[in-house]
């Protein structure tokens, strides 16, 4: 029998990583929002009637039968950060995975993990760390739990070498509608498997998840970053577009370019292997805990300076340190930036072929412009861009080479009504359709069924019918 390792609980994460300080999770008023409130902060909640907090698998299926017999709808929600309306019911029936935190199982051996689907992924890297061991591919904050992950995809700046978080993972447990729970995998029942990754929760409840974890100390192994700086967005793309193509032997990577109107900047960071030297250790300590204390006054300040010190934080993101250890990679931004400091922020994501990259850079890009310039809707405009080698995204294709685009943008108020919001949407759709692409779907989407279902990556593995 392989060696097995059981974990019976999740230890608390001294190294909290918070990229909201001015509302929090742990709050029954937060069961009425999503992430859109992060880019409209007066947005009306939509509050549940009831609420089922199960702790067990047996605790899922009871709830699911009970409402089903009740004729009532279930959305499912771990940390509410859709910004789609997918995590909401108004006066409806909720399923909270919030209790769903167990590591159930890791197995050294076959090198994975068994967890609920409510387990914290960043705090599922902490115990495994204890180990030597880590999840290949992690949310970029402390709120992220695996089966939200595995519902939408999961990138990291890891992406490159492991694809997204739906290709880390192995086999899971489901409950569907009808009360049923479903054990499938790569090779039992392939279909459901494919179905419910990247599902957004429409198949039914992920009750657990094995997933492949990696040998890593990522507290102590420090990477070299090389990174190039550009002032032109042409010089920019064609940059980034070679280093996302060629990653050569980068063991993580992330590019951003940001337009604030008058000035735009870029910076592409390609993080290297280096010897775990005493200097560099220390010059990773002193840098982002320079940098982590900007984050962590963040939401404490006078508004005009909390402005000020977000800025200030975008200069530390586009001036990288020279050393970072793999976890400061990965948390990077958040611990750094609060996204409810400041302007109100919104996210747009694309997915596309990494031949595309370009031309979806350029149109995409060009259509944000179009868009502060005639509505006045943005402050600013910035882009986080990294190539994905994805399985799941190629959907049996042998080109599985993809690139990602994520828009974070300041949002002005007066500028971005309801209307201009579902146009730009749906824009974007159109954009990323022509180049055969698909949108993160928990960023916001159009409206229209049609489009939606023909972005969506689940789209050849679901029930959705593309016309």
């Amino acid at each position: 029998m392989p060696r097995r390792t059981a974990a019976v609980g999740l230890p608390g994460w001294k190294r909290r990583i918070n990229s909201h300080e001015t509302f929090t999770h742990d709050s029954i008023d937060s069961l009425g929002y999503d992430w859109s409130r992060v880019a409209d902060p007066s947005v009306r909640p939509k509050i549940p009637f009831k609420v089922y907090l199960p702790r067990t698998t047996d605790d899922i299926v009871r709830a699911v039968k009970e409402t089903k017999a009740l004729g009532e709808r279930l959305a499912i929600r771990s940390k509410g950060h859709s910004s789609n309306d997918l995590v909401l019911t108004d006066g409806g029936s909720l399923l909270l995975t919030e209790k769903l935190n167990r590591v159930v199982e890791v197995d050294e051996e076959a090198m994975t993990a068994t967890v609920q689907s409510g387990a914290v992924s960043a705090e599922v890297d902490e115990l495994l760390a204890v180990s030597g061991l880590g999840l290949p591919i992690i949310g970029d904050h402390n709120h992220i739990t695996v089966g939200g992950f595995a519902s939408v995809g999961g990138i990291s700046p890891a992406s490159h070498r492991f694809g997204l978080f739906v290709d880390t993972v192995q086999s899971l447990e489901y409950v569907d509608w009808d009360g049923d729970l479903i054990s499938c995998s790569r090779t039992e029942h392939p279909e459901r498997f494919h179905q419910v990754l990247a599902g957004l929760g429409r198949h039914g409840v992920i009750a657990t998840l094995t997933v492949r974890v990696i040998r890593v100390d990522k507290y102590r192994t420090v990477l070299k970053n090389s990174q190039r700086h550009y002032l032109n967005a042409g010089k920019f793309v064609a940059g980034s577009a070679r280093a996302i193509r060629n990653p050569g032997e980068a063991l993580m990577e992330r590019g951003v370019w940001v337009d604030f109107g008058r000035f735009t900047v870029g910076q592409f960071s390609a993080y290297h292997s280096t010897g775990r030297s005493a200097w560099a250790r220390l010059r990773d300590r002193i840098a982002y805990t320079a940098l982590h204390g900007l984050g962590a006054v963040a939401g404490r300040l006078p508004r005009g300076l909390d402005r000020v010190m977000k800025y200030v934080g975008m200069s530390g993101v586009l001036v990288s340190p020279r050393y970072a250890t793999i976890k400061n990679v990965e948390f990077f931004t958040d611990k750094i930036l609060d996204s409810t400091v400041g302007d109100p922020t919104r996210m747009f994501i694309v997915l596309a072929p990494l031949g595309r990259y370009e031309e979806l850079f350029r149109e995409s890009s060009g259509l944000m412009r179009e868009f502060r310039e005639k509505h006045g809707c943005f402050t600013f405009i910035s882009v986080y861009v990294k190539s994905i080698k994805s399985p799941y995204l190629a959907q049996g294709r042998p080109d599985d080479q993809f690139c990602e685009l994520m828009f974070f943008c300041g949002m002005s108020r007066k500028g971005m009504s309801p209307e201009v919001l579902e146009e730009l949407a749906t824009r974007l759709d159109d954009i990323c359709i022509a180049h055969q692409g698909f949108r993160y779907m928990h960023t916001r989407t159009s409206r229209d069924p049609a489009r939606e279902a023909k972005v969506d990556p689940n789209r050849y593995y679901g029930d959705i019918h593309v016309t």
